[in-house]
C-alpha cells in the first residue's frame, strides 16, 4: 500500500466524513424524490418507469425553490393563529391577506373585521387542535385542499368556517379562508347581536394599547388574575389543613415537612386548571387560544413538580419504614429509584411542552440519523455509571452511610447518585468515584461486619518466670469470660511465640456487635485492654521495653544481656 507521509490522520477523517456526506446527499435526494406528490412527480418528469430506470431519473428536471410563506399560512393552524394575531391588532390589511378571492382593499378589511367578530363569539374547535401540517387533516373526510376548522353558533343556525389550500405560480402552497365561507359572513355578521364591552370603559382606555390589546381589556386580564389567585391561594391552604389533620399522627417529622412543601406546586396546578376555564369566557377567541395554552403549559409543569415532590414524601415514607424494619440495604435502592423516577418525569415534561409547541417529537428523534449513534457512543460511560450504580444497590455491596474502603480510599458513604458515589473521607473531604468504577473495583465494606475483632499481641518482660506467665494468661483469660459481649466461642488467649524480647501472647476475641457500632467497640475494647494491663501488673509483670534495658545486680558483676525492642 503507498503511503502519503504529508497526510495525517485528521485528513483522512475529512475525506471520509466528504464522501459519507456526498453519498448521504445523494440517497436523501432520491428519497425525497420518491416521497413527492404525484403531480409534481409528473411535473419533473418521474413517474414509476423513471423512478425503476436509473438513467431515465438522472434526466428528471429539479423542482424550483419556492420561498417560504411570511405568513406563515402554510398550514391551517398558522392560518388561522396569523389572521387572529393580525386582526387583534387592526392590521386589516395584513388579515385581507389570508382570505380566498379578490375584492377592494375596503371590503377586504371591512370583511376581516366581520370574520373576526364571528371567530370571537365561540369557535367549536380550539386552535391548538388545529393540523399543524401542510397537507391539512388528510383524515376529515374532505377533499385534500380542504380543511373544516369548525363552526361558529349563530342566533338562526351555524356557520361552517372552512379552508382552501391555494396554489399560484412561483409561490408556495398556502391556507386561506375559503371563498364559500367569506360569502356567508357578512349575512351572519348581520344576524349577531352586537355587545361592546368597550362603551363600559372611559374612552382613553381604549386608545392605550399594550401589546395590540386595549388598556380596559388589561385591567379586566388583571382582575381575573388576582381573583383566581385568591380562589387557589385559598383552596390550597383548605387542602393542605385536611391532609395535616388526615395524616397528622402517621407522618414521621421529615415527612410532615416534605407535604408542607406540595403548597406551592399545587397552587400552581389549580391556577392552571382554573386558567383553563377562564379561557373559555375569554372576550376574544386569540385571548382564549393564549389563556388555554397558559394553562396547559402550567398545569403540566405543575403536575410534573407535584409528582417529584409527591415522590420525595414518598421515598421519605419508605425510608422511614424500612429503617425502622432494620433493612438498611433496601434504602438505597429506594432512593435511586426514585431519581430515575424524577427525570422520567422530567422527560415525559419535555416531550409534552415540546408536542404542544408544533415539534413532531417522533420526526425529531428519527431524524438524528448519525448525530444519534454518536449521542449514544458518547453517552456510553453515562450509562455505565447509570447501570454500574444499579448493580451496587441491587447487590447490596454499600449502602448510604457504610464505612467502607473504595479503591484504596477509606470514608463514610454519603449518596449513591446516578452517575457516581460520594465517599466522605476521615478528613472530612469528598470524594466522588464514577458507580462503573465503584462496581468493578475492589469493595470492603466495614459496616457490614456482624461481629467486632478484638484481636492483640504483645509481648511480656524477658525475665517474666513461666508461673506468672500462667497466671497472666488466666486472668486474661477471666477478663474475656466475665465479658457479656465477647463472643465465648472464639475468644481465646495463647502464648504464641518466645522471643528475644521475651514470652509472646495473642489475644483473640469477637466484640458481639456490628460493625456500624465502631466507637461502642474501641470503648468496650480500651476497657478491655486497661483491665489486661491491671492483670500483668498484678502478676509482678509487665510489657517488655522496646528500647534496649541494662540490668545490674549490685552483688554482682553487670549482666550483658541486652533486651531489644
Amino acid at each position: 500500500m503507498r503511503r502519503y507521509p504529508h497526510w495525517n490522520s485528521n485528513d483522512i477523517y475529512r475525506c471520509v466524513l466528504i464522501i459519507t456526506l456526498f453519498f448521504q446527499w445523494g440517497g436523501s435526494s432520491e428519497l425525497g424524490a420518491q416521497n413527492l406528490p404525484t403531480t409534481v412527480k409528473l411535473a419533473t418528469g418521474q413517474n414509476s418507469t423513471t423512478q425503476s430506470n436509473s438513467s431515465d431519473s438522472t434526466k428528471a428536471l429539479v423542482e424550483p425553490f419556492l420561498p417560504v410563506d411570511l405568513l406563515g399560512r402554510t398550514s391551517p393552524h398558522g392560518c388561522v393563529l396569523g389572521f387572529l394575531r393580525s386582526a387583534e391588532a387592526k392590521d386589516y390589511e395584513k388579515a385581507e391577506q389570508y382570505l380566498d378571492g379578490k375584492r377592494s382593499p375596503q371590503e377586504g378589511e371591512e370583511l376581516a373585521g366581520q370574520l373576526k367578530y364571528l371567530l370571537d363569539q365561540g369557535l367549536s374547535t380550539s386552535i391548538d387542535d388545529l393540523s399543524r401540517s401542510p397537507k391539512g387533516d388528510i383524515e376529515d373526510q374532505l377533499r385534500l385542499s380542504r380543511e373544516n376548522i369548525g363552526t361558529v353558533k349563530l342566533p338562526n343556525g351555524e356557520l361552517k368556517v372552512m379552508l382552501d389550500l391555494v396554489r399560484h405560480p412561483d409561490e408556495p402552497p398556502v391556507w386561506l379562508f375559503s371563498q364559500e365561507t367569506l360569502n356567508l359572513v357578512p349575512g351572519a355578521y348581520a344576524n349577531v347581536h352586537h355587545i361592546d364591552l368597550e362603551h363600559f370603559f372611559p374612552a382613553w382606555t381604549a386608545k392605550i394599547r399594550i401589546l395590540s390589546v386595549p388598556l380596559w381589556r388589561w385591567g379586566i386580564i388583571l382582575f381575573s388574575l388576582l381573583s383566581i389567585f385568591g380562589v387557589a391561594s385559598l383552596l390550597t391552604r383548605v387542602t393542605l389543613w385536611l391532609l395535616h389533620r388526615v395524616f397528622k399522627e402517621r407522618l414521621a417529622v421529615g415527612v410532615e415537612a416534605s407535604v408542607l412543601g406540595l403548597k406551592t406546586p399545587f397552587f400552581c396546578l389549580i391556577v392552571a386548571i382554573m386558567d383553563r376555564l377562564a379561557g373559555g369566557y375569554a372576550i376574544t377567541a386569540l385571548g382564549r387560544h393564549y389563556w388555554r395554552s397558559a394553562g396547559f403549559v402550567l398545569a403540566w409543569i405543575s403536575a410534573a413538580w407535584l409528582l417529584v415532590r409527591l415522590t420525595d414524601i414518598m421515598i421519605g415514607f419508605v425510608r422511614h419504614r424500612l429503617l425502622l424494619r432494620m433493612q438498611a440495604e433496601r434504602v438505597t435502592f429506594v432512593t435511586l429509584l426514585g431519581r430515575l423516577f424524577k427525570v422520567l418525569v422530567g422527560l415525559v415534561l419535555v416531550i409534552a411542552l415540546l408536542t404542544h409547541a408544533g415539534v413532531n417529537v417522533s420526526a425529531l428523534v428519527a431524524g438524528l440519523g448519525i448525530g444519534g449513534i454518536a449521542l449514544a457512543l458518547a453517552a456510553q460511560k453515562t450509562l455505565a455509571d447509570l447501570f454500574g450504580g444499579l448493580s451496587i444497590v441491587m447487590r447490596g455491596a454499600v449502602r448510604v452511610g457504610d464505612f467502607c474502603q473504595i479503591d484504596g480510599i477509606n470514608g463514610t458513604v454519603e449518596d449513591i447518585g446516578i452517575s457516581a458515589l460520594n465517599l466522605r473521607t476521615l478528613d472530612r473531604s469528598v470524594v466522588s468515584i464514577p458507580n462503573a468504577k465503584v462496581a468493578e473495583a475492589a469493595l470492603e465494606n466495614f459496616s457490614l461486619r456482624e461481629q467486632l475483632w478484638l484481636h492483640q499481641i504483645f509481648t511480656l518482660r524477658f525475665d517474666t518466670p513461666h508461673d506468672v506467665v500462667k497466671v497472666v494468661l488466666d486472668q486474661i483469660d477471666q477478663i474475656l469470660g466475665s465479658h457479656p459481649e465477647i463472643d465465648k466461642d472464639s475468644a481465646r488467649v495463647r502464648l504464641i511465640s518466645l522471643t528475644a524480647n521475651g514470652p509472646q501472647i495473642e489475644v483473640f476475641a469477637y466484640f458481639q456487635r456490628p460493625g456500624a457500632e465502631w466507637a461502642v467497640f474501641l470503648e468496650q475494647q480500651e476497657k478491655l485492654i486497661l483491665k489486661m494491663m491491671r492483670a500483668m501488673e498484678s502478676a509482678g509483670t509487665s510489657l517488655a521495653a522496646p528500647i534496649g534495658v541494662l540490668w545490674i545486680d549490685g552483688d554482682k558483676q553487670p549482666s550483658s544481656s541486652l533486651e531489644k525492642a
